[in-house]
Order: C-alpha cells, then structure tokens, then sequence
C-alpha cells in the first residue's frame, strides 16, 4: 500500500499539465474530429477553428519537462507553457493560469463535508451551464455535448428540479482531472462548487484515484485552496505575434 502523501509537486505539476493538455485534446478529436488533435512529444492539444480567439480551447499545452515546439501553421492559436519564453510567440500575462493539485491520500485532506446527492448530468446541462456562467455563449456547447470517452464523468448538484452546479471529471492513470465548474449566478456564494468537488473527490479515492489536479481561474483559486488543493505550477499562454 502506498506511503500517504508521497506524490510531489513536480509530479502534481505533470499530471495537471497533462490533464489540461488530454482535455482538450478530446474537445477537439470528439468535438471537430480526429484530425484536430494534436498528440506530439512535447504538445498535446487541439486546432478547433471555432475558438481561435479562446486560448483554452484552441491551443496545445507542452509537459512539464519538454521544450515548446517550434511554431507552425499546424499549431492552433495559443500555447501553453511553463517556459519564459517561445520563439515567435508573445506572452499575454493576463491569462497566465495557476496548475493545482491535492493527494487524495493526505491525511490533512478533509473530504467529509461532500454533497450526499450529486446525480450524473448530460454533457448539454454542462455546455450550457458552463457557457451562462462564462460568456461562451455558442462555442463551448457544441464542443462538449460532443465528447465520447470511457474516462470522463460528469457531476452535478439540483435546486428546485434543476441542476444549477455542475463538474466534469477526466481521470487518466490514477489523476483525476476536475474540469469545467459551473454554477448558476443565482445560485452562488451557496458553497454548492465546494460541496460538490468534494463529494466528487471522495468517489474517485473510493475508485483508487490518488490525486486530483485541476487549472484554476482568478476566481476560483481561493475556493480550491480552501478544498486542500496547492499550486504547483503556472502555465503561461503564448498567441502568435
């Protein structure tokens, strides 16, 4: 049985990146086709044409531990790195995005104040819920409702007969990746988005997942280092000059 709390933050980092990096590489190959993903040694991503002006759609991520690709017109719009620099690229600080991970199996880890009723959601509610909440309004529905794969999952919380917080999950090896969380405008400040990240958490320990790593906005990066979770890495988007 594995020693509590011995994965580190490099290989928090990695897993982050990397789940970042195969989520969208699924947007892409279910939501445009399978040429639009991006597998290489040092990228992994997806040129989606209707969100070229999204950097969190359109873009490929580079691991941890490569070096970013030289640029080309077979690369999408951004570029997500953790480099200081790339080649032929101009960094946008603005959205340079927190990767955070937790150990599942960290005794300081508190999963016990979960939702007791969190349903699976059709991936519509999340495309929807996702693009009220953020603006995305026509572009990430579409892209989601489109996904087949065995690994992701999805959550939701209901007020009133209606979900009105959702989570999508992507577990790859034993990392499960926490991906587009949303909740009704009229429904915030509730701790709904806590309540449910935590009940997700405590099903996939129960699954024999032993980290959970996510890519946190401004907004939420309070709430999840509240949850457990830690910084680990920044990834730097890089548009094409």
């Amino acid at each position: 049985m594995a020693t509590p709390h011995t994965i580190d933050d490099w290989e928090l980092a990695r897993r982050s990146v990397e789940g970042f990096g195969e989520m969208v590489a699924v947007l892409g190959r279910d939501g445009v086709g399978p040429g639009a993903m991006i597998r290489l040694p040092n990228a992994l991503g997806a040129r989606i044409p209707s969100a070229t002006d999204n950097p969190w759609f359109d873009a490929v991520i580079v691991p941890v531990d490569a070096r970013p690709p030289a640029d080309g017109p077979d690369l999408p719009s951004c570029l997500w790195t953790v480099a200081d620099q790339v080649p032929g690229r101009i960094e946008v600080p603005g959205i340079a995005t927190p990767c955070m991970g937790v150990s599942l199996d960290d005794p300081r880890l508190d999963l016990a104040g979960g939702a007791p009723n969190v349903e699976s959601v059709p991936l519509e509610v999340i495309g929807d819920l996702n693009e009220r909440a953020y603006g995305q309004v026509g572009m990430f529905g579409p892209l989601v409702s489109a996904v087949r794969d065995d690994r992701v999952r999805t959550h939701g919380l209901r007020d009133a007969g209606r979900f009105v917080s959702v989570a999508l999950t992507l577990e790859i090896g034993d990392d499960v990746g926490v991906h587009y969380v949303a909740t009704e405008e009229s429904q915030r400040r509730r701790g709904l988005a806590s309540r449910l990240v935590l009940a997700v958490l405590a099903a996939a320990r129960a699954r024999g997942s032993r980290t959970a790593t996510l890519q946190a906005s401004p907004d939420g990066l309070p709430v999840w280092t509240k949850l457990g979770f830690r910084t680990v890495a920044s990834l730097r988007g890089y548009l094409r000059a």
